[in-house]
């Protein structure tokens, strides 16, 4: 997710560039071959400028710097912010007819609601979806009540006459895309949450935990942070399968798994690791802190099933997942092999 994240960006900033330097240079080219200058050409060509800078200094940010997930919201809010900043600024200098009618502006609304449609965010899904449209309408209300865009006696020769009918159309388009995209992207969220958590106990599953790890300890290390995993085993599971049924087993793991998620905090993992076995990722904690945690879920599982605990710590030679996976592990059969409780390495 990190790396589709980090390239998705770069990608749609490829395109970014690509579109308002073709705009740029069609105003340029059309100044120098001597079409009569408008005064939304200067403030569509500072609008312009300011966006191919920051699309520069993105691409530069992207190839450099670690990925952060709030950068795609900073980009959609600068995207939203200099679009409506410049039609609000043609109906400022008397240009309403700009604002209401330019077409490539118009258009850049659209790559707006498109890009958070690809990012897949919904917390940028549901801005856009609000924003966008109300934007919109804002500056048509503007370019009526202020200017009387609508009653001007002749058509531009560049952007013709207002019209009710294309205004109305257009907001009706915004906001219809705008609500499926939304949409879309809320069907992808929830497929994703399925698709990383475990059906039976609700939990996490392990190939979420394994992604969430190999982030957290990548971001440990640059830290210096601790992290810890908790291996948790039911003893006396298969006992208790036998005596009342596999349904009732399954009820007691998903019991369980809800014990052990409301014991922990809201930034731990709790992810079913296979079987009777959950793994529990505890970041900024060292192993004696872990220790008493583990001593603690002991005594939040419901009878008549115990907890056997084995934890793991991130040192100098641990490099991934796989080797911490493999540290509490050892701990947790040391545990086991002892008579059961809190086993740590």
């Amino acid at each position: 997710m990190q790396r589709r994240g980090k390239d998705l960006e770069r990608f749609l900033n490829l395109w970014r560039l690509a579109l308002l330097g073709s705009l740029a240079v069609t105003i340029l080219v059309g100044s120098l071959g001597g079409v009569p200058a408008q005064p939304e050409d200067a403030l569509a060509l500072g609008v312009l400028g300011l966006f191919l800078l920051g699309g520069l200094a993105l691409q530069l940010y992207l190839a450099w710097a670690p990925w952060d997930p709030r950068v795609s919201l900073w980009v959609v809010a600068f995207d939203f912010a200099a679009v409506t900043a410049f039609l609000l600024g043609c109906v400022v200098v008397n240009r309403a007819i700009v604002a209401t009618n330019s077409q490539p502006f118009f258009f850049y609304y659209f790559f707006i609601v498109i890009a958070a449609g690809l990012r897949g965010d919904p917390l940028i899904s549901r801005i856009v979806t609000w924003s966008v449209p109300a934007a919109y309408a804002f500056v048509v209300f503007m370019a009526v009540a202020w200017r009387h865009v609508e009653m001007a006696p002749h058509p531009d020769p560049v952007f013709g006459s207002f019209r009710w009918d294309l205004q109305v159309a257009r907001l009706i388009i915004l906001a219809v895309v705008t609500v499926i995209v939304n949409f879309d992207v809320g069907l992808v969220a929830s497929d994703r949450a399925e698709a990383r958590t475990d059906p039976l106990t609700g939990v996490y599953n392990r190939r979420f935990l394994e992604e969430f790890l190999s982030r957290e300890m990548a971001r440990s290390r640059r830290a210096r942070h601790p992290l810890s995993v908790l291996m948790v085993d039911l003893d006396g599971f298969k006992a208790f399968n036998d005596r009342f049924g596999h349904l009732e087993g399954d009820r007691m793991l998903a019991a369980v798994a809800a014990s052990l998620r409301n014991a922990v905090r809201t930034t731990d993992i709790v992810a079913r690791y296979g079987g009777d076995e959950f793994l529990i990722a505890l970041p900024n904690t060292p192993g004696e802190a872990a220790r008493r945690i583990a001593r603690e879920l002991a005594r939040t599982v419901p009878p008549p099933v115990t907890l056997s605990v084995g934890i793991g710590c991130m040192g100098e030679g641990v490099q991934s997942a796989a080797q911490l996976f493999a540290i509490a592990d050892a701990a947790l059969m040391r545990t086991k092999q002892s008579g059961g409780g809190v086993s740590v390495e």
